[in-house]
């Protein structure tokens, strides 16, 4: 399925609330969190369009962590309607394209463990898991730690 990504706009924030809510019903972000996102991760916030309407979007940051620029997926929700479309795999493979060229050789992440479809995903895209974060999310569950260098 042919997809548009771009960067995220402000108007785009009803559409990308909407995904957000039907992905996340119970650890959803609300709209503040993605305005200071976008504030401090603007050029890696991306919105994936089809037919001109907002089907997925994905926010990585920038970070520095022992003296190198990390990337660090925040999240990522495809429209349920649009799922195992490669909405996803676009999204993050833009994503890498763009922090390649920031001269970021490593992205990490956190995924519930849980969330079966979310491993699957993320191992597809080479990440490993390196750690766990405990009563990471709202319901208590923990978070698997995912890592991947960008060669």
């Amino acid at each position: 399925m042919p997809v548009r990504l771009r960067k995220f706009r402000l108007e785009d924030l009803p559409e990308v609330m909407r995904i957000e809510l039907s992905s996340f019903p119970s650890d959803a972000f609300d709209e503040l969190t993605f305005v200071q996102l976008y504030e401090s991760c603007g050029d890696l916030f991306l919105v994936a369009e089809h037919e001109g309407r907002i089907v997925g979007y994905s926010i990585t940051c920038v970070e520095w962590e022992g003296g190198e620029l990390v990337g660090h997926v925040h999240s990522i929700a495809v429209d349920p309607a649009f799922r195992r479309q490669g909405v996803g795999r676009a999204l993050m493979e833009e994503t890498f394209r763009r922090l390649r060229s920031l001269g970021v050789g490593e992205v990490r992440l956190e995924v519930s463990v849980s969330n079966a479809a979310g491993l699957r995903f993320w191992q597809s895209l080479g990440f490993k898991p390196v750690g766990v974060r405990k009563r990471y999310y709202a319901d208590g569950s923990d978070a698997l730690v995912m890592r991947r260098e960008l060669p």
